[in-house]
């Protein structure tokens, strides 16, 4: 397999840019970084082609991705990290909750947390402390981080994480973390409707987009919830 450099890396995606998607995206995603304005599927093209034998090879590449101030090269930088999912260990654990700080839009967010520190969750669930820890975060982007990591679980049936850490994020007071927990909320929906749905009757006054989005498949329990709330407006 083809070994690209970060010059050619950078000489690639160069071409690739178009002004206007680049403006767009900027927009759309309310980042602070640069853009080069192409397709996330390129970027996945891209990072297939690099793949050296061993994770700490990727290391340096990763770093100087997430630290250059372009956000596709940080999409790049994640997409390669995803290449080495069996070499994931405590030390790059350690190494992501360093650089976690420079995550500052939900796509880097999920895409950090759903395919590379939820790997790691599911593989080592005495990780589950670190996690709560995040959810406690005073960085919203870090307690969005711990809600959305569940994801792999989920997938596995493996709810109760979510569960516990949804009791405080639904009520949190960033969108962004409300959505992050009605979206798992949601997921976890899919695999057993019943006890998400007794969660959900539980925590009728959440905050609105956690309810929106984690009752999107159950409409007859955002229903419910919606009466019980107009029910206790009218008794004030």
């Amino acid at each position: 397999m083809e070994q690209l450099s970060l010059s050619e890396i950078r000489e690639k995606l160069g071409k690739l840019g178009k002004v206007r998607r680049a403006q767009h995206s900027k927009k759309y995603l309310k980042s602070p970084y640069s853009f080069y304005g192409i397709p996330v599927p390129e970027l996945r093209k891209i990072a297939k082609e690099y793949k050296q034998p061993g994770i700490y090879a990727a290391y340096g590449l990763f770093d100087a991705l997430w630290n250059s101030g372009n956000h596709e090269e940080m999409s790049l930088a994640l997409f390669i990290l995803e290449n080495y999912k069996k070499f994931y260990d405590g030390e790059t654990w350690q190494f992501l909750m360093q650089r976690l700080d420079k995550a500052k839009t939900w796509d880097h967010v999920d895409e950090l947390s759903s395919h590379i520190i939820g790997i790691m969750l599911l593989n080592n669930p005495n990780l589950n402390n670190e996690i709560l820890k995040l959810s406690a975060s005073k960085n919203p982007w870090f307690r969005r981080t711990s809600i959305v990591s569940t994801y792999p679980l989920i997938k596995k049936d493996k709810l109760q994480l979510t569960f516990l850490l949804a009791e405080a994020l639904i009520y949190d007071e960033d969108i962004y973390v409300q959505k992050g927990a009605g979206w798992m909320l949601r997921e976890a929906g899919k695999r057993n409707r019943l006890e998400v749905r007794q969660f959900l009757l539980l925590h009728k006054n959440m905050k609105p987009f956690s309810l929106s989005y984690a009752t999107e498949k159950m409409p007859e329990v955002k229903a419910q919830i919606r009466e019980e709330q107009k029910k206790e407006k009218e008794k004030i």
